[in-house]
C-alpha cells in the first residue's frame, strides 16, 4: 500500500482529497435533494474544504515521515517576502474586477449601481445564515455579524483566509504543484495539471443538489458544462497562483493571501452586482496569464522546478 502511495503521489493526493471532501458535500446535498432524510448539519460542509490540505498532509506524512510533514507546514509560515508580493496578493483581484466594469462600461454601455456594493455586509450574513441546520457554530457567527459591520469583516476575512485559503493551498501548491515542478514540468505545464485537479474536486454542494434534482441526461450535461466553465477561469488562476509561489520561495502563506482575496472580491462584487462582467473578467484573466507566460518564460526564478525536503525524500 505505502509503495504504491509513494509511487503515485499526486493520483493517491487527489483520490483522498476528492473522498474527503465528496463525503462532506455530496451526502448535505442529497439530505437537501430530498435523497436522505438526514440533518446534516451546514458545519459538515465547510470541514469538507478541508479536503486537499488535509489529504497533503496525510499522504506527505504517510510516505516522507515526520520530518517532512513538519517542513511541508513550515512554508505556511514563509513571510518574509517582498511587499509587493502581498500587494499583488491583495489587489491583483479587485483590480481586473475593476477593469472588467470599466470596459463593460466603456465598449457596452452598461449601468451599475454602485450602491448595491454598500450591502456587502447584509449581503454576506444572508449568505451565511441560509445555511442551514446549523449544529451551532454557523448560528454563532451570524449573531456575532450581527453587531456590526466590523464584527462582519472580521468574519468575512477569517472564513476567506480558512475556508478555501487554508483549506486548499497547502494541497494544490505546497503538495501538487512541488510534485508536478519536481517532475520536471515547467510551470505553465504545471499549472494546467493543477487546474484540471483544482477543477475536478471543486464541485461544492449545490452542483451535486443540481446533479440529484436533474434528469441523467441533464445532470451529465450539467456537468460537463460546469466542468469547462470552470476549467476556464481556474487555467488563468493557476498560472498565477505558480508565479506567485515561485516569486516567493514557495510560501502556502502567500498563496492563502491570494485566494482569500480573490474570494472576498468576488464575493462582494458579483453578489451586489447582477449583471456583473464574469465573462471579461475570465479573458482578462487569461490575457494577463498569456503576458506572464511570455514575460516570464525564459527567467528561471519563475519557470523552474521548485524542489523542497519532501520532493527531495522521494527522491
Amino acid at each position: 500500500m505505502k509503495s504504491k502511495v509513494r509511487k503515485y503521489p499526486v493520483i493517491t493526493f487527489f483520490a483522498l482529497s476528492v473522498l474527503i471532501s465528496w463525503a462532506g458535500w455530496v451526502p448535505y446535498a442529497a439530505s437537501k435533494a430530498g435523497f436522505l432524510n438526514l440533518n446534516i448539519p451546514s458545519e459538515i460542509i465547510w470541514l469538507a474544504e478541508f479536503g486537499p490540505s488535509l489529504s497533503a498532509i496525510i499522504i506527505t506524512a504517510l510516505i516522507y515521515g515526520k520530518t517532512n510533514t513538519i517542513s511541508l507546514l513550515k512554508r505556511l509560515l514563509i513571510w518574509k517576502t517582498s511587499i509587493k508580493w502581498y500587494l499583488f496578493a491583495i489587489v491583483v483581484t479587485p483590480i481586473l474586477i475593476l477593469a472588467s466594469i470599466g470596459i463593460d462600461i466603456l465598449f457596452f454601455n452598461t449601468t451599475y449601481d454602485f450602491s448595491l456594493l454598500s450591502q456587502w455586509d447584509t449581503n454576506f450574513i444572508n449568505r451565511t445564515e441560509a445555511f442551514t441546520p446549523s449544529m451551532g457554530l454557523i448560528t454563532q457567527l451570524v449573531s456575532f455579524m450581527h453587531t456590526g459591520t466590523f464584527a462582519t469583516g472580521l468574519v468575512f476575512l477569517v472564513l476567506a483566509l480558512t475556508n478555501g485559503g487554508l483549506s486548499e493551498e497547502i494541497g494544490w501548491r505546497g503538495f501538487a504543484l512541488n510534485k508536478f515542478q519536481d517532475k520536471p514540468y515547467n510551470f505553465l505545464v504545471s499549472s494546467l495539471f493543477v487546474a484540471l485537479l483544482w477543477a475536478f474536486w471543486h464541485t461544492g454542494t449545490l452542483f451535486w443538489q443540481t446533479v440529484f434534482t436533474s434528469t441523467f441526461s441533464e445532470g451529465i450535461s450539467f456537468a460537463a458544462v460546469y466542468l469547462f466553465q470552470y476549467l476556464l477561469l481556474v487555467i488563468p488562476l493557476s498560472v498565477l497562483y505558480t508565479f506567485l509561489y515561485n516569486a516567493t520561495n514557495g510560501s502556502i502563506l502567500l498563496s492563502i493571501i491570494l485566494h482569500a482575496f480573490y474570494n472576498i472580491s468576488i464575493s462582494i462584487f458579483a453578489t451586489a452586482l447582477p449583471n456583473f462582467p464574469m465573462i471579461i473578467l475570465v479573458i482578462l484573466l487569461w490575457i494577463f496569464a498569456i503576458l506572464l507566460t511570455i514575460i516570464l518564460w525564459k527567467n528561471s526564478k519563475y519557470n523552474k522546478t521548485y524542489r523542497n525536503e519532501t520532493n527531495v525524500a522521494s527522491n
